[in-house]
């Protein structure tokens, strides 16, 4: 008599600790090109190359664009891998190297006409956009793959928020330095680059090696929903596409008043090492405020606490409006920011694997590499339109980062980009989590996919 097999019981696991950081490490690499690409890219190539701010803009808000038909198919490529290291391990191993590569050359602008100078910038940038795409839906398919639990999903997310924002934080303030003690100008650019790059190579290779995924793919003879399949069952999914409306505006927002920051430190409080001074505001309070959010999260919820998140991120922007040039209103108001956006940070990018169960329980199809790409999707629209209209409102107001001394217009403008639309942006994002009412029903959702799981082993 043939022994019959015991079920799988690890897919609602606990996750241990050396896992947990490890998953973390994913992002903290993640975010070292990230915090390069939305607080220094337009900078560098503006005032250190000297593109024209307008182009720059297109380039960026074309290639996000383009990219999110990236995310799409990256995610259908995930749903698909079948290898030993999982669906999404393997691409994290595959592309940490050419990942840090792609990092190096956007900072690697050769020396040669305005009109080649475009070319490179849009060639390079879009290769790294797509690398980014290539390791961050696979690394963000993970967290759904290490368990099912709700719970436990909302650690990891915490525990990566705060890697996230350490990588971040990291890039944000010793850039500035890092390049001036390498002599300030390009080269000293591609250098620090070269450094961060081989960081954040380590620190993916720490993820795929000490972390697992648990869950149980359907048996070879159930077919995959096809891509077309797929995508129509991530647009039924109305909290999916919601959240993909709140991914678009919050990253807008952040693209904005982190493009803006360098801008805001050197022409309106008088020196761009006080950029390291804004993203410490900015970002030590939810690197320190993260760490105490699992219990309010487990108490409240996340749209409760993230919709006060944003209004106070909004009360700083009016603290920071008062007077825009003044160095006590510009700490404060950006402290004021930081504090509000801590259960935001922590929270979006657990929503996403909320509406990946909600999807499956709705329709008994797991995507969740079509239904991942919503944040990667929509934060890379945002800070593509984000940027855009950074650039586009920076070039109308006659900015050129060759002068030393900008026309009233152009401060106006910075002022705007930094203060004024991301509050009004945030204001947008008390709406949309008002009608988020996933958390509503969510112990439903996960007590039926339990009972499911277990009748069907």
């Amino acid at each position: 008599m043939t022994a019959r097999a015991t079920p799988r019981t690890d897919e609602f696991a606990k996750i241990g600790t050396k896992e947990r950081l490890s998953f973390g490490a994913g992002d903290l690499a993640t975010n070292i090109a990230w915090g390069a690409m939305s607080t220094y890219i337009v900078f560098f190539y503006t005032d250190i190359i000297g593109a024209a701010a307008a182009a720059i803009g297109t380039i960026m808000l074309v290639s996000r664009i383009l990219d999110g038909v990236s995310d799409v198919a990256m995610g259908a490529v995930v749903d698909r891998t079948n290898s030993k290291h999982g669906r999404a391990r393997p691409w994290i191993l595959r592309l940490a190297v050419p990942f840090a590569i792609g990092l190096i050359l956007i900072f690697t602008v050769p020396d040669v006409s305005p009109g080649w100078t475009l070319v490179y910038i849009a060639v390079t940038y879009n290769i790294l956009v797509l690398l980014f795409t290539g390791v961050v839906i696979p690394y963000g398919t993970l967290n759904t793959r290490m368990t099912r639990d709700f719970q436990e999903r909302s650690r990891l997310n915490v525990t990566r928020m705060f890697a996230a924002t350490a990588g971040i934080l990291l890039v944000t303030v010793l850039t500035i330095p890092l390049v001036d003690s390498l002599g300030g100008e390009q080269p000293g650019w591609i250098t620090a680059f070269v450094i961060f790059a081989l960081i954040g190579t380590a620190l993916f290779l720490v993820t795929f090696k000490n972390t697992k995924e648990r869950i149980i793919d359907p048996p070879a003879s159930v077919s995959q929903p096809g891509f077309k399949d797929s995508v129509k069952a991530a647009v039924k999914n109305k909290y999916w596409v919601l959240l993909f409306g709140i991914f678009i505006v919050f990253s807008a927002a952040e693209s904005m008043y982190t493009g803006a920051s360098a801008y805001y430190a050197e022409n309106l409080l008088g020196n761009t090492s006080f950029v390291a001074l804004v993203s410490f505001l900015l970002y030590i309070p939810a690197l320190i405020g993260m760490l105490f959010m699992g219990p309010i999260y487990r108490r409240f919820g996340k749209i409760a606490p993230m919709i006060v998140g944003a209004v106070i991120f909004v009360i700083g922007s009016v603290v920071m409006a008062i007077d825009p040039e003044n160095l006590t209103f510009a700490i404060a108001g950006t402290l004021i920011r930081g504090i509000g956006r801590i259960p935001i940070f922590g929270a979006i990018w657990g929503m996403l694997p909320d509406t990946i169960e909600y999807g499956e329980w709705k329709t008994g199809k797991r995507v969740e590499g079509i239904l991942y790409s919503a944040g990667s999707m929509g934060q890379k629209a945002g800070y593509g339109f984000g940027a855009a209209l950074l650039g586009w409102i920076m070039g109308a107001a006659g900015y050129d980062g060759l002068q030393d001394v900008q026309p009233d217009s152009a401060i106006t403008a910075i002022s705007a980009v930094f203060i004024h639309i991301p509050a009004v942006l945030f204001i947008v994002l008390i709406v949309l989590f008002a009608f988020y009412k996933l958390e509503r029903i969510y112990p439903t959702v996960e007590k039926d996919l339990q009972e499911r799981h277990r009748t069907s082993s």
